[in-house]
């Protein structure tokens, strides 16, 4: 089974900028918007024409993640001193099942595989890819089980993840050519995206994390499993002012141009309700990637050294919520008190963020280029809607590896990343005189957007190998 997330995880790849979720790790220190490898297939596609040839690139990433989250009882909706009146969660043994702490130890890998060449022609550049430039699976420990609440044994952060996996997957077609009086390189690039979401969650009908109403237990789950195909496009210019200076910029849009809209099925069962009761309901879910803006210098002396800046800008603002919707209700929407046709929505009120990153190689000898970076990457989600299922915070990275000749055309690149996450404690929401509820006016939202409340301290850490093998013919 697997939690109603989106779980955006940065383990899927190897470090490159990356700002707020964006997990573009693919290509090591040699990922950003003056490449000349084949990664500039999605990083700048104008990339394509700096080298001549015949190049095929496969990589492959192997990342660890570790979370901590521990709940804070002040929390929890509602607590009831007499767990036979009313909705909430009892005291003593329900305010154990429904706070503290639970934790994962994930390790997942992600492929990108790429080819690109000039096809005879001089100046130009063309490339076939296929990437998973966000996603990843996410999979909590299991807690100490509890014969008063069933459900506790899945841990305090089920309310919002158990376990699930999002992934999108680009399949890219990208052209570039160089004008060489200019020193000008100008690429675009195509894609069609697969993306794929199948999850579980602990919930209740009213978004609140009651756990008993009336001394009968009240806590339920939801399933969704749905997909959508998209397309975006890329484009980019890569300008060589000096000898072996290079400044680039390129842009990536959002998948479907703006909110993506995913399609398949949605099973609830609510409190006691056995699950061969339920069926399922057809669903739509509503999404939003950001568009993305990227910069890079480079300079470099040929097989001497080379320093490198790079980053990006990902306009995380278009994520206002995510809304999922019964497809059988018609007319359905997102908005409205209630909305029509609501199964699930959930405030995001997401802000935009940047990334910046710093690097360098030296070669020990011609076959042997030493490198190393570091960088900041800042957060794209707010205290008031950041929970266990949907994480991020400000980061800081450091990377180091080597890329090796093993023959003339033959390049094995191997990085290893950290990347570090300051600690972060989330406060309570208030609660109003005499409410059962937390105050959702507080941060600004409205009843139908009710979920629990994931005050709590958050611990995170992540670590990314990275390996690539590319050959020129």
């Amino acid at each position: 089974m697997r939690a109603f997330i989106l779980i955006l995880t940065l383990v899927i790849s190897a470090p490159a900028a990356a700002s707020g979720l964006l997990a573009v790790r693919f290509g090591g220190e040699h990922g950003h918007a003056t490449t000349d490898d084949p990664t500039a297939i999605y990083f700048n596609p104008a990339g394509l024409s700096l080298l001549g040839g015949t190049r095929l690139m496969i990589d492959g990433t192997l990342a660890w993640r570790s979370f901590i989250y521990d709940r804070d009882p002040a929390g929890i909706d509602n607590i009831l001193e007499d767990p036979a009146v009313g909705s909430g969660t009892p005291a003593g043994s329900g305010v154990a099942a429904n706070s503290g702490r639970s934790s994962l130890f994930n390790v997942v890998g992600s492929p990108f595989f790429a080819i690109a060449s000039d096809l005879g022609v001089e100046n130009l550049g063309v490339g076939l890819g296929f990437f998973v430039p966000f996603g990843g699976s996410s999979s909590f420990d299991q807690a100490a089980k509890s014969d008063e609440y069933p459900g506790a044994i899945d841990g305090p952060q089920r309310w919002w993840a158990i376990d699930g996996t999002l992934r999108a997957l680009y399949f890219t077609a990208a052209g570039s050519y160089r004008f060489p009086k200019q020193r000008l390189s100008v690429g675009v690039g195509f894609n069609v995206i697969l993306s794929q979401m199948s999850s579980i969650r602990a919930r209740n009908s009213d978004g609140t994390d009651h756990l008993v109403s009336d001394g009968t237990l009240l806590e339920g789950r939801a399933l969704i499993d749905v997909s959508s195909l998209d397309v975006s496009v890329s484009a980019g210019i890569i300008w060589e002012p000096l000898d072996h200076l290079f400044v680039g910029v390129s842009y990536q849009s959002q998948p479907n141009f703006g909110t993506s809209r995913m399609t398949g099925n949605t099973t609830l069962i609510l409190g006691a309700v056995p699950s061969s009761a339920v069926t399922a309901t057809p669903s739509e879910f509503f999404n939003a990637w950001p568009d993305v803006t990227r910069f890079s210098i480079r300079y470099t002396q040929p097989k001497e050294w080379e320093v490198r800046l790079f980053g990006e800008f990902a306009r995380w603002s278009v994520l206002n919520e995510h809304c999922l919707l019964n497809t059988s209700v018609d007319p359905r929407s997102c908005r409205g008190d209630p909305p029509p046709g609501k199964i699930v929505l959930v405030p995001r009120r997401w802000k935009d963020a940047f990334a910046i990153r710093a690097g360098a190689s030296y070669w020990v000898s011609k076959p042997i280029e030493l490198y190393f970076g570091a960088g900041y990457d800042g957060n794209a989600i707010p205290d008031s809607t950041v929970d266990p299922g949907l994480y991020d915070n400000d980061k800081y990275s450091l990377s180091f590896g080597g890329r090796f000749a093993l023959m003339e055309d033959l390049l094995l690149s191997v990085t290893y990343t950290q990347i570090l996450y300051p600690d972060r404690t989330v406060a309570p929401r208030p609660h109003l005189p005499g409410a059962t509820t937390g105050d959702l006016s507080s941060a600004g939202f409205t009843e139908p957007e009710r979920d629990p409340d994931a005050a709590g301290l958050y611990k995170h850490a992540i670590g990314v190998l990275d390996v690539s093998v590319q050959a020129r013919f």
